[in-house]
């Protein structure tokens, strides 16, 4: 079950796990982005909705967890809105394939992958940074609107 946060929680913690973010490498690194962008989408979505904590989220957002393509898709967020560097996919958010076996995944279980230390594909995983730190920037423009 999750622990329910407030807008301005939220929001802090986006700003805490972006500024941490810099100061450790590779997949930890990456896992504090993932989180921040997590945070602060809920923070918006919150704030968009009128509402004070995740416990209000109705079903269908309430079941979304770390699923940021479904955030996107909730706030309208879409390719159009972020510029990447490494691909130009026409699509809301990147999936990624596992070096080892190659399967491909969603966004969503990049957390996975870098919390247990299981390699992703490395222009995959560029991609994915990339795309969270635009996802980041956009957050950052909108968290206060």
């Amino acid at each position: 079950m999750m622990i329910p946060a407030g807008v301005s929680q939220l929001k802090q913690a986006f700003h805490k796990h972006l500024a941490a973010h810099t100061s450790v490498t590779g997949s930890s690194s990456y896992l504090l982005l993932f989180y921040a962008a997590e945070c602060g989408l809920k923070s918006i979505c919150l704030r968009r909705n009128n509402l004070r904590s995740t416990k209000y989220f109705q079903d269908p957002i309430k079941n979304y967890g770390h699923n940021l393509d479904m955030w996107c898709k909730e706030l309208n967020i879409n390719a159009c809105k972020l510029t990447f560097k490494t691909k130009t996919e026409n699509k809301s958010t990147p999936s990624f394939h596992l070096a080892c076996g190659g399967s491909s995944r969603n966004i969503g279980a990049a957390h996975q992958a870098w919390r247990y230390g299981i390699t992703i594909k490395t222009e995959d995983e560029e991609y994915l940074i990339d795309w969270l730190h635009q996802l980041c920037n956009w957050i950052e423009e909108n968290i206060n609107r």
